[in-house]
Order: C-alpha cells, then structure tokens, then sequence
C-alpha cells in the first residue's frame, strides 16, 4: 500500500467513513503501528480545529503561521521512509488546507456534493456505488458466510433492517455474506451472492417509489423489485438473463410471485 493511500485510509478512519469490516482491520494495524495511531490523533485534532474554526468569525491572515508553528513543521529528511517521510508534508498540507477551507467560508462557500451537481446522489447511484466499494475491497463483504442463519441476525443493531438472506446455492447462487451500505445517509444491508466468478450485491431499503424493473449503469445492471414495505436492489456484472433469473428466484423464496412485473 502506497503511502497517499495509507493518508487516504487514516484520513476516512479518522472521520468514520469506513465499513465496519474496515475499521476492523485498520484498528489492527493501528494496534501494531504507533506512527499510524500518532496520525489518526493529529487528523483528529485538525479535524475539530477545523470545525471549531468554521463555526466563529473569519481567520485572520496570521493563522496559516499560527498553525505551522503550533504543530512544529519541518522538512523530512529524505533518508526516512514510510508514514514518517510524508508526516512533515501532510502538516503544511492540512495548515494550507485550513486557511483555505476558512477563506472559503467566510466568502460564503459551503459543504457540496462533488460528484453530482444537483446534490446528493439517488438511490440508484448510491446502491452501484456500494456494489463498486465492495468489488474494489479485498473482500465484497463484512462478514463472510453461507448461512442465512448467520448472515440475517448479523445485520441486527447495525441497521434497521434485518433481510431475509435465502439460499440459493442450490440454483447455482450461494450466499457468501453480507455487508453494510450507506443510501442516503442511512445504513442499510446488503446481502452478497456468487455466480460463478461474478459478484450480486442485494441492497435492502425502505419501499421507494418507481416501476420495477430493470437498468443498465457503468457496465452494471440493476434489477430492482418491491416486497412488502421493501424495496431490493440486485446489482451485477452478470448479464441481463441470469441476473433476472437470480431476482425472480430470490423474491420467490422469499414469499414473492414467481417472476416481476416489469413496466
């Protein structure tokens, strides 16, 4: 792992953005890495600085040198390697950082969503996004089993709801575990099937407005369906057929009809 993305790590960590199996891991390491746990606590630190700063008056131009020399920046030297060789240039980053964020403030700016223009993501969006972190982590899960009997109860006091988790390996789709996403802001279960080499995430949320039916995003395909007060999100590089095939089963065995309504 590089160093910007240990930064990146410590840096979501720090603002508890990571999954649970993520924090997990990365208080493991901090256990056996004092130089990590030093840098969690100093992004901490800028952290409140930063929010205690934004919640007074404008900063005066003298604070970039206030805060350089409160926090004793120097140059690494070039011969110390790993977290230590970028401590000393992530604390003039994080001080110019500060004065930036305050300017901007004190213009008017305000906390926006960068990647989308009019706001905040929609549910389709977050779901995908979900299903992309978790292909993209070592594992597309939190918690790693094919009981339905584990995997189910394990959601309970991690998110509101706790989904029926059915087994279909019998089918060809066996339940390898499950996961916690964030949908507009709440947390929310998602449940992992396998076909073959291929990855289906489940998302459960409450029931949403809109047609059943399926999508194409990003080379993905979304089938999404109603159940109750539920609504499931099934996403998949698998193609339209199996994927389809996979959501008509699932609603099946769990007290749905037999095939979707489509509109």
């Amino acid at each position: 792992m590089t160093d910007d993305e240990t930064l990146l790590l410590l840096s979501a960590y720090a603002d508890g953005e990571l999954s649970p199996g993520e924090v997990l891991a990365m208080e493991r390491r901090l256990a056996a890495d004092p130089d990590a746990r030093a840098m969690v606590e100093r992004l901490r630190g800028l952290s409140n600085t930063l929010r205690g700063t934004l919640a007074g008056a404008p900063a005066p131009e003298s604070l970039r040198a206030r805060v350089i020399a409160q926090i004793g920046f120097s140059d690494p030297h070039p011969s110390r390697v790993g977290l230590r060789s970028w401590l000393g240039s992530w604390r003039a980053l994080a001080a110019t950082l500060l004065v930036g964020l305050v300017g901007g403030a004190a213009l008017g700016g305000g906390a926006a969503y960068l990647d989308r223009t009019g706001g905040a993501p929609d549910t389709g969006e977050a779901v995908l996004a979900g299903h992309l972190r978790g292909l993209a982590a070592p594992q597309p899960f939190d918690i790693a089993s094919s009981d339905r009997h584990v995997v189910k109860p394990w959601f309970n006091g991690r998110t509101t709801i706790a989904p029926d988790a059915p087994d279909l390996s019998d089918q060809g789709f066996p339940l390898v575990g499950g996961r916690v996403d964030i949908v507009a802001g709440i947390s929310v279960p998602t449940l992992v099937y396998r076909r073959d080499r291929h990855v289906i995430s489940v998302t459960v949320i409450s029931a949403t407005d809109g047609a059943a039916g399926e999508e194409r995003r990003d080379g993905s395909t979304i089938e999404r369906w109603h159940l109750g007060d539920l609504t499931y999100w099934a996403v998949s590089d698998l193609n339209l057929r199996d994927l389809r095939a996979f959501a008509d089963l699932f609603r099946t065995r769990t007290g749905g009809q037999a095939g979707l309504r489509r509109e």
